[in-house]
């Protein structure tokens, strides 16, 4: 089950790394018109969405090791990993609604 959650958050962490280098991989940002894009700074929503997906990775991470030296029953580290997932996209929506839009 470790190597599951460890591998889960590698993948949250190499999202997060390309969501910075190629931003259409954002949701409904490579379907918006260039007008509505213009208006986005994806400078910051990307460095945003970047941090996030690379800390929820590695708190996965972290977390599967820490648990596996517990020995944490699986259903509890499922239970976990889904909360820290779930709180990590939360305030990752959070940050990324406060970013100002560019003024045209």
């Amino acid at each position: 089950m470790t190597l599951l959650f460890v591998a889960a958050g590698l993948f949250l962490m190499i999202l997060g790394v390309l969501v910075k280098k190629y931003p259409n991989l954002l949701a409904g940002y490579n379907t918006m018109p260039e007008s509505k894009k213009k208006e986005i700074d994806i400078e910051k929503v990307s460095t945003i969405a970047r941090n996030g997906m690379v800390l929820s990775g590695a708190a996965v991470i972290d977390g599967s090791i820490i648990m596996c030296f517990l020995e944490t029953p699986a259903n509890a580290q499922v239970i976990i990993f889904t909360l820290i997932i779930t709180i990590g996209i939360v305030i990752q929506s959070i940050l990324i609604n406060r970013v100002p839009k560019i003024k045209p």
